[in-house]
């Protein structure tokens, strides 16, 4: 009885198959995200230019989640670059105090890595603020 009261606690992530054919990137970062910019567009035109990178995108936020939870998240280009090399900057505001979060992100960085090609991860830029 247990393991089937368990089970239907599962929650259920669609994959990025499912989420890329019902939903566009433009909207889902609209709904999932916070633009300060207002640079929409040419954050969309960034992402969708690399495939592994807005499979990233849209698996971000669940996988943010399975670390720690959040208030919001913000989606912005990293300026401290120069223009031939863009960097989306992604930020993660939590109510946990700093030496916790500051161990989730660093989890967070190792499963980008893990999960997806270097050249993709290497695009973002995740802070905890």
């Amino acid at each position: 009885m247990i393991q089937k009261f368990q089970e239907t606690e599962r929650i259920f992530a669609p994959s990025y198959k499912e989420k890329t054919g019902t939903i566009t990137l433009e909207k889902f970062i609209i709904k999932n995200f916070q633009i300060p910019d207002d640079d929409l567009k040419k954050i969309c035109e960034f992402i969708s230019g690399d495939c592994e990178l807005e499979k990233i995108i849209f698996e971000l936020p669940n996988l943010i989640l399975s670390e720690i939870t959040y208030d919001k998240l913000q989606i912005k280009f990293y300026d401290e670059f120069q223009e031939d090399y863009l960097q989306l900057e992604i930020g993660i505001f939590t109510p946990i105090d700093i030496i916790t979060s500051l161990k989730a992100e660093e989890k967070l960085e190792k499963k980008l890595y893990e999960l997806y090609g270097s050249n993709s991860a290497d695009k973002l830029l995740l802070i905890m603020e």
